[in-house]
């Protein structure tokens, strides 16, 4: 087994606590998804999102937002205006 697999494993059977468990999920995961590239989002984005939006109406500028959370300032931008359009 690679290194990714054994770590998948491992994190895993931390969840649910059961190795054979684990290991067929991994196996499932493998063979379902192998070879394909996949994005795992590594933060709660409406957090986030939020976080930013009470940032901005407090008065951080868009530019400001987008170094601190290293997006884009059209990212930034887009997040804030759909607030708007939802209020």
């Amino acid at each position: 087994m690679t290194g990714i697999i054994l770590e998948m494993r491992r994190v895993v059977t931390g969840v649910i606590g059961d190795e054979q468990q684990a290991s067929a999920i991994v196996y499932a995961l493998i063979s379902n998804f192998g070879g394909e590239r996949l994005y795992i989002p590594h933060n709660d984005y409406q957090e986030r999102n939020q976080e930013m939006i009470c940032l901005h109406q407090a008065g951080a500028t868009i530019e400001q937002l987008a170094s601190r959370y290293r997006l884009a300032q059209k990212t930034v931008y887009r997040i804030v205006m759909r607030d708007k359009k939802n209020d």
